[in-house]
């Protein structure tokens, strides 16, 4: 069956998981922080702090949710993980005090290190080691999205049914969706143990050669650096254009514009990838990034649109690059445990964003001059891996 990850799980419904996932636990609290703060009774300070503590808690466990999936499969850790979200947001509903809000977040945090991009890319290596560059592409098509469709939702659902309505729905979206590649498995368990849990039934020791720490080692400096640069790009955009422009209307319609050429840029890379090395096209998407934080300093409407244009497909086209290319060095036996060590140092640049996006508060110009200066990290992180030997 076409796009359907070992005969039994649809690529595209991993890809449905990372709008729920990056939806409920990410893109949310953008829009509903106000009102979480009010029902909390809590600063609005207290509550955004809060929110990046769990972020924080991927970083500490990304490691060993690494390990459970090389040791039970990414569709398992998957489908718990929403489970787990799903238990936070209804705690949600309930909490009216900071102890509460604590342990909902913790919840989420914890939801937020087994659902997202880590572990769909390492699901869709176990299942399907020969297609996963493709993939793991489509995955992040609808990953592109996941800001749009949630705050559309959220949107609606604040404007006439109130907060709890909106925990209410993430939380039946994260177990519906967990409960589908739960019924899968169940299902289908003789093609899923041929295709991914055969593989890890005897989870060996993790020993890696100098080279491979070494890899190991750039690519966490390229994906901490990838994501610090992007979430704090798009956490501040609005304020960035609003300062330069002063019109609230045209800040939001530019900020915008990136989401949907991270398409154009996934797209770009499903077209290469039949001919060319993932680090290649990484590379020259790691060069289109600064080059749009330079045209974007210039305070002309429609030299932005081309800025928001190139990052959002250089940035579409470096999601790929940073799923695929351990694949180049690693077996898919051992994947998760090595997206795992990647994956801390990439968390941690997003959970740095808040706090870099408020420092550079009132000088937004200096916040991008910083980010293109810290741009030259990814490009040369792949330019240092470029040559080395991959495993096929």
């Amino acid at each position: 069956m076409k796009n359907t990850l070992g005969g039994f799980v649809p690529v595209h419904s991993l890809g449905i998981s990372q709008i729920v996932a990056y939806g409920a636990m990410f893109y949310s609290f953008a829009q509903i922080k106000v009102e979480l703060a009010e029902k909390l009774n809590l600063t609005l300070e207290t509550t955004t702090m809060v929110v990046s503590l769990a972020l924080f808690v991927n970083v500490l466990i990304s490691s060993y949710v690494g390990y459970l999936i090389d040791r039970f499969g990414g569709l398992k850790v998957l489908s718990s993980g929403l489970f787990i979200g799903s238990i936070g947001f209804i705690t949600l509903v309930f909490t009216n005090g900071l102890l509460g809000f604590l342990l909902s977040m913790f919840l989420i945090g914890v939801s937020f290190s087994s659902t997202t991009y880590n572990v769909a890319f390492s699901a869709a290596i176990q299942i399907d080691n020969k297609n996963s560059r493709k993939n793991i592409t489509i995955i992040t098509f609808y990953g592109a999205i996941a800001s749009s469709v949630c705050w559309l939702t959220i949107g609606f659902l604040r404007s006439y049914f109130g907060l709890n309505s909106i925990f209410l729905m993430l939380s039946l979206s994260l177990f519906c969706m967990g409960m589908y590649f739960l019924i899968k498995m169940n299902l289908k368990k003789e093609e899923e143990r041929s295709n991914s849990t055969e593989l890890i039934e005897d989870l060996a020791p993790l020993v890696l050669s100098n080279k491979q720490k070494i890899i190991i080692a750039i690519l966490m400096i390229f994906g901490f650096t990838e994501y610090l640069i992007f979430s704090s790009t798009a956490l501040s955009l609005i304020q960035f254009f609003n300062s330069n422009f002063n019109d609230p209307s045209i800040a939001i319609v530019l900020a915008s514009l990136y989401g949907p050429f991270q398409l154009v840029g996934r797209f770009l890379e499903m077209k290469f990838a039949t001919f060319l090395d993932a680090r290649l096209t990484g590379l020259v998407a790691s060069a289109i990034v600064p080059l749009s934080l330079i045209i974007i300093l210039t305070p002309n409407f429609y030299v932005c649109i081309i800025a928001m244009a190139l990052f959002g497909m250089g940035h579409g086209l470096l999601t790929v690059t940073g799923g695929y290319v351990p694949n180049l060095f690693f077996e898919p036996q051992v994947i998760g445990r090595v997206k795992g060590y990647i994956w801390a140092p990439t968390a941690l640049g997003m959970a740095c964003a808040p706090f870099l996006s408020g420092i550079f508060h009132e000088n937004m110009n200096n916040l991008i001059i910083f980010l293109l200066a810290l741009s030259v990290c990814p490009f040369f992180s792949l330019l240092f891996i470029f040559k080395m030997k991959t495993r096929f």
